[in-house]
């Protein structure tokens, strides 16, 4: 709940009263009015005024409990905050893999639903699955979810006793070691990652990232392609670097450095499908980056940075 209030017609937000008087932020843009009649604290300007003087005394109302809510409820699914994949095919959103097969289908979890321009999977024809080429759907897509706990970026990997579970994606073995981030190992059983399991009430920017697979298959398999995006995640690292003077984290330099060789080597060898598998995960990796401007995925291929 918050209070606003005009003084000589401009707006203020409350922020303390007294019997004959009340204390506010200003919240206009008017320059000059505000070094004439108010004082100044960093960026903001303040005053207390005669509550005679004051108009249009309001007061605001908004409810933060219910989005909280909501999102706590949530933390009771074991699986809402992992990584999901999902296919439309006429319409209808299924589950569906990460990545197409050698063959380049893409295997849809559709349960009771049969879809009759769909071949079941050979796999396991009686199990709900179908296999789908991509141009049979209207989309497919990722969705992973990403957040912030002590100021730095994660991104979420499910739930755990009511908490949210995140590997840590900021470049800073400092932030690791300082926060005791748990060492796991990571899915290419190799590489070490950072995780941490916290209560929701110390997470914030909790958001929901969608990855147009479609857009990371229509990129063309080329070397320029893989150096674009090797550079984009480098150069938002070490962006990250400029604020964190302890250093970055060696190994998930390594892991990108390491990514993105694979993948020349793949494209070199004529492997496409092995390129377009490693090229996937590369622009997964910078969907953590997705609101920056050089981020846009398009089907002509990825923005240099």
């Amino acid at each position: 709940m918050t209070w606003t209030f005009r003084w000589h017609g401009e707006l203020f937000k409350c922020t303390a009263t007294t019997p004959t008087t009340l204390s506010g932020n200003y919240l206009g843009t008017d320059e000059h009015f505000a070094k004439e009649h108010l004082k100044r604290l960093a960026i903001t300007y303040y005053g207390a005024f005669p509550r005679d003087e004051v108009t249009e005394l309001e007061q605001h109302r908004e409810d933060r409990l219910q989005p909280r809510h909501a999102l706590v409820r949530r933390l009771d699914e074991a699986d809402h905050f992992r990584p999901k994949t999902y296919a439309v095919h006429r319409g209808r959103t299924y589950p569906a893999a990460a990545e197409a097969d050698a063959s380049g289908l893409i295997t849809l979890t559709t349960g009771d639903d049969r879809p009759e321009d769909l071949i079941a999977d050979p796999q396991n024809p009686s199990g709900g699955r179908f296999l789908a080429a991509p141009e049979q759907l209207d989309a497919w897509y990722r969705t992973h979810w990403t957040f912030r706990w002590k100021g730095g970026p994660f991104d979420a990997v499910g739930t755990v006793d009511g908490r949210i579970k995140g590997v840590y994606t900021g470049g800073s073995w400092g932030f690791a070691d300082n926060f005791q981030l748990d060492p796991e190992t990571g899915p290419d059983g190799v590489h070490t990652q950072y995780t941490a399991t916290v209560g929701l009430k110390g997470v914030t920017d909790l958001e929901q990232h969608r990855t147009d697979l479609m857009a990371v298959a229509g990129a063309p398999l080329d070397l320029q392609t893989g150096v674009r995006v090797y550079q984009f995640i480098r150069a938002r690292q070490a962006e990250g670097d400029k604020q964190r003077p302890e250093g970055y984290d060696v190994q998930s330099w390594r892991e990108v450095h390491d990514l993105s060789q694979n993948y020349a080597n793949a494209v070199q060898a004529g492997d496409t499908d092995e390129a377009g598998r490693l090229l996937g995960v590369l622009m997964v990796k910078a969907d953590q980056w997705k609101s920056h401007p050089h981020h846009a995925v398009v089907s002509a291929g990825v923005p240099s940075p």
